[in-house]
């Protein structure tokens, strides 16, 4: 995991996370779309609250324009 940033969510997505079921034990995987248009497919969020991103995707809340978590 030395490879990677990790993201605390704003209190939003964790309220919206945390109502929703769990793709693994204590992670659920997120689609993300940031302000640019840019899209991050398939990230991890652990415990409803840690965003975990590559580091070269370093985002703060505010750049997110949306997050949802992915359909099985």
């Amino acid at each position: 995991m030395g490879n990677k940033f990790r993201l605390k969510l704003s209190e939003k997505y964790i309220e919206y996370l945390e109502n929703l079921p769990e793709q693994g034990m204590g992670y659920q995987l997120v689609d993300i779309e940031l302000n640019n248009g840019l899209k991050l497919m398939n990230r991890i969020v652990i415990n409803s609250n840690l965003l975990e991103l590559n580091t070269k995707e370093e985002i703060l809340n505010k750049d997110i324009k949306e997050l949802k978590i992915k359909q099985k």
